[in-house]
């Protein structure tokens, strides 16, 4: 019989795994499996081919007496938003609220990270869901419905669907030194919140879109790209046997870039490694 302490441990082991452990084991088995929380698809981000509408935006809110500008809004509060325009909205519409990516600009993780960037568009953040309640001729009034962080003034309110997770099917094993497979190759720009490196469960801008072929739900390997440091900056090196490094599942694409899952990972993924379609 097996001691009941060495199965206390095994629940107790399977109870306490982390969301990323957790994934990278369940890829392991092969089975179809949904690519992402419906809150993590709210909150991707994504790089826009041409700049959104700014005409729709939250000018302030309630409980903001002082009309502070940093004064932040989470779900459940109100806010109140304006038309630049004069256009008109009616109560139960909803919203998405975004804001300009600065921060994936801020610093560069690779020689030419900032014009990879600037060549798929321009980059915006989720920054939440909103829903009117009622219109006053002083402005719309709207309740947040979910956040993917504080929500202050300026922000944009644009019309967007809502996402839905892709299902993929997961690799049953993946060979760390495999050759190219002649299958669309591309790159990763950049990380969720510009990270330098990345890991299971970890966001990551790719520089293929629609444009290219690419859709939700696609699996691509990630190769890793050696640069050596020299007085001057980076340089790549000499090219060595091409190392595996992980595997990514597309979320949600645009014309020209799409925002994918790391889903699986051997060692840590640089911004800028390549990625092949499988």
């Amino acid at each position: 019989m097996r001691p009941k302490t060495l199965i206390f441990a095994g629940v107790f082991f399977l109870l306490t795994l982390t969301p990323a452990v957790a994934q990278q084991l369940a890829t392991e088995g092969g089975a179809t499996m949904t690519a992402a929380t419906p809150s993590e698809m709210g909150c991707l981000g994504f790089i826009a081919t041409t700049p959104v509408s700014n005409d729709l935006y939250v000018f302030d809110g309630a409980d903001n007496d002082l009309h502070n500008p940093h004064h932040y809004f989470a779900p459940g509060d109100f806010v109140y938003m304006r038309s630049r325009t004069g256009a008109s909205y009616a109560v139960g519409n909803e919203y998405n609220l975004v804001r300009s990516a600065k921060e994936l600009m801020r610093v560069q993780w690779y020689p030419g990270q900032g014009g990879s960037l600037r060549s798929l568009g321009k980059p915006y953040e989720d920054v939440g869901r909103v829903k009117v309640t009622a219109v006053t001729p002083h402005g719309a009034i709207a309740q947040v419905v979910s956040a993917c962080g504080p929500i202050v003034a300026g922000d944009l309110a644009i019309t967007r669907a809502a996402r839905t997770s892709p299902q993929y099917a997961p690799s049953a094993a993946t060979d760390r030194f495999a050759p190219p497979n002649n299958k669309r190759v591309g790159a990763i720009t950049s990380g969720g919140q510009n990270a330098a490196y990345l890991g299971v469960g970890s966001l990551a801008y790719i520089n293929l879109g629609t444009s290219d072929g690419a859709a939700p739900g696609q699996m691509y390997r990630v190769f890793h790209i050696i640069r050596e440091r020299t007085d001057t900056g980076f340089t790549v090196g000499p090219e060595p046997p091409r190392e595996i490094t992980g595997e990514l599942v597309t979320l949600d694409c645009q014309e020209k870039s799409c925002v994918a899952k790391v889903v699986r990972s051997s060692r840590e993924i640089s911004l800028g490694d390549g990625i092949e379609q499988e």
